[in-house]
């Protein structure tokens, strides 16, 4: 997971700095990637405690078996979604506008559903994927 915020710092230093107009989004593919390092970024931040509220040593936070398995699957699809881009960067292919949207909706769902579940409740997209309801 580490590398996941490594690589999305990477990208928004290389937007800081000026280096490489490409990495700040200059070309569509470009684009298409930042979007995914910062997804990954987003995504490293948000599933860092999971490993202390599963293991129920955050104070407050008690999940249910239920609860768990849920969040893990929600956040098993991100990781499957990040994989697949992420090893198509390394492979210099190009990247499509519906995968990286698949990541975002990913994300969506996983955030929606990690909130709720923390907050005692089991939010519709826990179960169906779906950020809407």
């Amino acid at each position: 997971m580490k590398r996941y915020l490594s690589l999305g710092v990477f990208g928004l230093l290389l937007c800081g700095l000026g280096f490489s107009l490409a990495a700040c989004g200059e070309t569509p593919q470009a684009k298409l990637r930042q979007t995914v390092f910062d997804a990954a970024s987003v995504y490293h931040v948000a599933a860092s405690p999971m490993p202390d509220v599963m293991a129920g040593k955050v104070p407050g936070v008690h999940l249910s078996d239920e609860q768990k398995a849920l969040v893990k699957k929600s956040s098993q699809t991100v990781v499957n979604e990040l994989t697949v881009l992420e090893t198509a960067i390394q492979n210099n292919n190009t990247l499509t506008q519906t995968s990286v949207s698949g990541l975002q909706s990913a994300l969506l769902s996983f955030q929606t559903c990690w909130a709720g579940v923390k907050a005692g409740t089991v939010p519709d997209a826990c179960k169906t994927g779906d950020t809407s309801k």
